[in-house]
């Protein structure tokens, strides 16, 4: 059997960060640290749809992801904030969502989120508050 190389690793095990360039993975006692920045050249504003290619700015996110061998994972992904390029929109800056990964004000991946809403419905209540952590 062949070796697996950490890039194949990650492919396998995180494939919602595809879209995203992993600079560094950090273990952290009994968590473990994805830093990651995103590629994006372009976004659409979210309230009128208009590309952009304008940057404005960059800013971190924190995300909580699903649990991986036992281990919190937490991703910090840096974000870029673009202009709106269409004068008549009422947004003038938006940050860019990375699909499958973030959705707008969310602190959790969207697996994480749906994993954590799967508890919810199939336990309820105290039982999936005691599941999840």
């Amino acid at each position: 059997m062949a070796g697996v190389s950490a890039k194949e690793l990650m492919a396998v095990l995180f494939t919602h960060l595809a879209r995203v360039c992993v600079d560094r993975v950090i273990r952290c006692g009994a968590s473990v640290r994805i830093i990651a920045r995103t590629m994006t050249r372009e976004a659409g504003c979210p309230e009128c749809g208009t590309w952009s290619r304008r940057r404005h700015s960059h800013y971190e996110r924190r995300l909580s992801d699903t649990a991986v061998g036992r281990q919190e994972v937490l991703i910090q992904l840096r974000v870029h904030r673009f202009r709106c390029g269409n004068d008549a929109c009422v947004r003038q800056t938006f940050a860019e969502q990375v699909p499958g990964l973030t959705v707008r004000y969310g602190r959790r991946s969207t697996g994480a989120g749906e994993a954590l809403q799967a508890i919810a419905l199939a336990l309820g209540g105290r039982a999936g508050a005691r599941l999840d952590r």
